[in-house]
């Protein structure tokens, strides 16, 4: 179940509605995809901004632009709905909303966050997807970066540790044991993978979603990138796979 409450300085959230209750703070972004009050912490919910970590003393690339183009939309208060349950660290993922508009479009548009797919609005997330698209090819904020470049399948390496989009053929899919394998090379042990528990392969194939059909299609796929037998990507929702056949 959704709950609806409003952020703002002198707002208050009804703690019974499993709100926290804010008074007489002005939301503080944290990153590009962050923001506190009065001690609780939010996240938007599908979208993903440079992280907030500390690389020695420097931020990651574009960290700064993002969380100063989230600051810019918090000024005055926003419009915010749960719709995860809060991370294990009590990190409350919402939607929220500046008049009739998302933080998350406005800033997806702008080039200050990525694409990452979390809720069951697909709807939602797919406009977020057209969005991106238009600031990538546009090359706005963090797009204009080498750093966030798309990489291609066949050499992927160099995403390892990191949130990642990357692109390329498949050429096999199949199911091993307990999970579900796109691979996109001949070496599993070295080429770039992405896989699914077959629980959630089972689900997304009756929801009209098949993994398997993808077998000799050019896809692009996002996640954070694991060194597992060579860069890997675990999927944990279907639209972090976009077909671009």
């Amino acid at each position: 179940m959704r709950r609806r409450g409003f952020l703002a300085g002198a707002a208050a959230l009804c703690a019974s509605n499993g709100f926290a209750n804010i008074k007489g703070a002005s939301p503080l972004a944290l990153s590009g995809d962050r923001f506190s009050m009065d001690g609780a912490e939010f996240m938007l919910a599908d979208v993903t901004a440079p992280p907030l970590y500390i690389l020695g003393d420097e931020r990651p690339p574009h960290f700064e632009p993002s969380r100063a183009a989230l600051q810019s939309l918090l000024t005055g208060g926003v419009d915010a709905e749960d719709v995860l349950p809060p991370t294990r660290w009590g990190v409350r993922p919402v939607i929220a909303r500046k008049g009739t508009q998302t933080l998350q479009e406005l800033l997806t548009a702008k080039g200050a966050v990525r694409v990452a797919p979390q809720t069951d609005d697909h709807d939602f997330i797919r406009r977020l997807l057209l969005l991106e698209t238009e600031a990538r090819e546009a090359a706005r904020g963090l797009w204009a970066l080498d750093a966030y470049g798309v990489f291609d399948a066949d050499n992927a390496s160099g995403a390892v540790g990191a949130y990642h989009l990357i692109e390329g053929i498949v050429l096999r899919a199949e199911k091993h044991g307990s999970r579900f394998y796109l691979n996109f090379g001949d070496d599993f042990r070295e080429d770039f993978t992405a896989g699914a528990a077959s629980r959630l392969y089972s689900r997304w194939k009756k929801d009209g979603f098949d993994l398997a059909a993808l077998a000799g299609a050019r896809i692009r796929a996002r996640g954070f990138v694991e060194a597992i037998n060579g860069p890997s990507i675990d999927l944990k929702h279907p639209l972090q796979i976009e077909s671009l056949d």
